[in-house]
């Protein structure tokens, strides 16, 4: 018997969490139109399978039960309804999304961006696999799938409020007709561009890097690290043109504290609230030697 291979291609949830992460990084980036928020319209429009499909992922993450067993009929119930999608429209669906994915962006990059809730996309996908293939497949394979779901399920049956505010108005936005939602997402970019109007470009490349890699350790905390070294550096040649005492030691104290940042193993927000502070004060500093 084989075991079940997980395709990120093929994964709906995996794909629409991709998307969701690009409007915004689009967003930061300042764009008028953002091309994933059109991709995300035109796939996951109402009378697509692949909406249909999404639902179902949706609901295996988010349902919570208390007990294993009603959690096993809950994923029982889940699969019996992806049974019924149909599957020749489903893939063609799937086929053209991933071109148009292809074509738009780097795929090889789009794809590697992780996911926090990735293993259990993955278990996911794996037991609709089992559900529509007339496959025998490593029993395994499916058990451990179907635990990992399990476990979500019950493991997080309280939600914090501010996911349950997220997620209403997120379903009031899928609600809307695309005329209403394309005057939504101007106004989110507008209501964006206005607060974060006055931040300089490393700032807002900052907040890009930490939105798109919150998750991708590794990544992140190389291009923190090479931000610190340029930083530092700029920071000392400042410091070696200002004559006051008082503003030496303390830039000497800005210095030793975002080095630290260096050798810390995850990112956090308060390091990135320590990299913003110091990056302000650098356009001061070099403000006050023009004056």
């Amino acid at each position: 018997m084989k075991t079940i291979k997980h395709s990120k291609f093929k994964n709906t949830g995996f794909i629409f969490e991709l998307l969701v992460r690009q409007v915004t990084s689009e967003i930061m980036s300042g764009k008028s139109n953002s091309i994933a928020e059109k991709i995300l319209k035109e796939s996951f429009n109402s009378k697509k399978e692949l909406s249909k499909e999404l639902k179902l992922y949706q609901y295996l993450i988010n349902e919570k039960y208390n007990s294993e067993s009603k959690a096993e009929q809950f994923i029982n119930t889940i699969c019996e309804a992806r049974k019924r999608l149909d599957e020749t429209k489903l893939l063609k669906e799937k086929y053209n999304l991933v071109k148009q994915l292809k074509e738009t962006y780097d795929i090889d990059e789009f794809i590697k961006s992780p996911i926090s809730n990735y293993k259990v996309l993955a278990s996911i996908y794996k037991i609709f696999e089992t559900t529509v293939l007339n496959e025998q497949f490593d029993p395994k394979d499916t058990v451990l799938s179907r635990f990992t779901i399990s476990e979500n399920i019950i493991n997080s049956s309280i939600q914090n409020k501010d996911s349950k505010i997220k997620d209403a108005v997120l379903e009031q936005y899928k609600k809307q007709d695309d005329d209403l939602r394309a005057v939504s997402y101007k106004l989110l970019v507008e209501s964006f561009n206005k607060k974060y109007k006055n931040l300089s470009e490393e700032q807002k490349g900052l907040l890009r890097e930490y939105i798109n890699n919150i998750n991708n350790t590794g990544k992140l905390n190389e291009f923190v690290s090479d931000e610190i070294s340029k930083l530092i550096s700029e920071l000392k040649n400042v410091g070696s043109i200002i004559t006051d005492k008082v503003t030496r030691i303390k830039l000497a104290e800005t210095i030793t504290n975002i080095k630290k940042i260096k050798s810390a193993k995850k990112i956090k927000e308060e390091h990135l609230s320590a990299m913003m502070m110091t990056y302000e004060l650098l356009n001061e500093l070099k403000n006050s030697l023009k004056k």
